[in-house]
């Protein structure tokens, strides 16, 4: 199985013109020197741009779907193959968790460069499905498609919260982004639909843990483990199972907790860290406790290594948000601290404290 890379404005289209090949898709919009990155680790055989097509002798991969790779968040980016087997598991956990048939319809948001928005575009038309795709830009404007579910980054989700109604909806899917609890109230009120906070990565052909959809939701959690194997060892969540990249537990990077009723939480990353005086604080902790303590916060993100820095959007006065902080933990008073109109996000639309670090320097 030859690889052909997809670097257009429209992959969806493309989706069933090449089933002789392992597909990967990657962002057009990306920089030269992120796309040739990319480009130089997939060793592919055809690449499709805007211009046409391009030919090259690339590797074979026998068995392979598609690939995924990482955002690059904590470092270079780490590429996955699965087989058609590991995506048709995936493809089957995420239909039975959220009961999803030939009737329902789907509004693609998240970019098909995107685990996310990819492993679901899978979803959709292995159950035959409705789809309506929409570029992140173009939510603001009025969508003539009425979805009966519907999942992205909160971020976008609160665009459409804002901007959107959507009668028909049976739930709004939360993934990639960690969902503020203040965010799932403000979603749930405006959807008047579920929201299901769900959690995947690269390395699980991008789906893992959800909330149940018919059943309890748990603010603040990632919910239960969908058919993996999850163990929590030393603080860190480790994971084992048939859509997972290895056969063997591993490490996910991801610091968790678990509570009573068996449902997990992401406190933070090992990567993202802060030792302070020699005490280690977890930002995400941290962003969470903020966003219920101060009600004037849009989005914050704390970042640092030996010293805690800190930007924010919102309405809030840096006065308000360095009492707050210090209010959690009094080594929580930033060195750095600033009001800004967005918090950069790298291609992904991820928030990444490495590239904040470069930034804020």
């Amino acid at each position: 199985m030859k690889r052909v890379v997809l670097s257009v404005l429209d992959p969806w289209n493309y989706l069933n013109q090449f089933p002789e090949y392992s597909m990967a898709i990657i962002n057009p919009d990306s920089g030269t020197e992120r796309k040739q990155y990319l480009l130089d680790n997939l060793d592919w055989s055809l690449l499709i741009t805007a211009d046409g097509e391009q030919h090259r002798d690339g590797g074979d991969y026998v068995n392979e779907q598609i690939v995924m790779y990482t955002s690059g968040t904590t470092g270079d980016s780490k590429f996955y193959g699965y087989s058609k087997e590991q995506v048709q598991t995936a493809v089957n956990n995420v239909v039975d968790s959220y009961r999803l048939t030939d009737n329902d319809r789907f509004l693609s948001i998240m970019p098909l460069w995107h685990g996310h928005g990819q492993l679901l575009n899978l979803v959709a038309a292995h159950v035959g499905m409705e789809v309506c795709h929409i570029r992140p830009p173009d939510l603001k404007r009025p969508i003539n498609f009425s979805p009966t579910w519907i999942s992205a980054i909160p971020d976008l989700l609160g665009v459409m919260a804002r901007s959107q109604v959507f009668p028909d909806l049976r739930f709004a899917r939360s993934a990639s982004v960690a969902l503020p609890d203040q965010a799932f109230g403000n979603l749930k009120t405006a959807f008047q639909a579920p929201v299901i906070e769900s959690f995947g990565m690269s390395e699980t052909c991008s789906h893992c843990f959800t909330n149940p959809l018919y059943g309890e939701q748990r603010i603040g959690t990632i919910g239960l483990p969908n058919r993996v194997d999850a163990e929590i060892r030393d603080g860190h969540l480790w994971l084992r199972g048939t859509q997972c990249y290895t056969t063997d537990w591993f490490d996910t990077g991801d610091l968790a907790e678990q509570d009573s009723a068996g449902y997990y939480k992401i406190v933070g990353r090992e990567l993202d860290r802060l030792t302070l005086h020699g005490i280690k604080l977890d930002p995400l902790s941290i962003e969470n406790k903020v966003y219920n303590r101060l009600a004037g916060i849009k989005e914050i993100v704390v970042f640092g290594e030996d010293r805690m820095m800190c930007i924010y959007t919102g309405d809030a006065t840096p006065a308000q948000v360095r009492a707050t902080l210090t209010s959690i933990n009094r080594l929580c008073n930033p060195r750095f601290l600033q009001q800004v109109n967005e918090i950069p996000k790298n291609n992904a639309g991820k928030v990444s404290r490495k590239l904040l670090k470069e930034l804020y320097k």
